[in-house]
């Protein structure tokens, strides 16, 4: 019993240590980093801009026929 709680506790303090050895930021997290920059500035960004011209032209549109329209009516 007392073999096996004595490799219990050789495994945890080895697990500990590890895990203290990867709590750094290493290239792995580095290479994350660019590739969402760049799915972001290829693929995202475009979209975003294609979006908002269109709420745009839907905004000039409702705000020219709807509000001017009711505040200033044409005779």
């Amino acid at each position: 019993m007392k073999k096996i709680r004595k490799r219990i506790e050789v495994a945890v303090i080895k697990m500990e240590i590890g895990a203290k050895r990867n709590d750094g930021f290493g290239m792995n997290e580095l290479l994350g980093i660019a590739a969402a920059l760049i799915i972001a500035a290829f693929i995202i960004i475009p979209g975003l801009q294609t979006l908002t011209e269109s709420i745009m032209i839907k905004l000039d549109d409702w705000w020219d026929v709807t509000i001017v329209g009711r505040i200033f009516p044409i005779s």
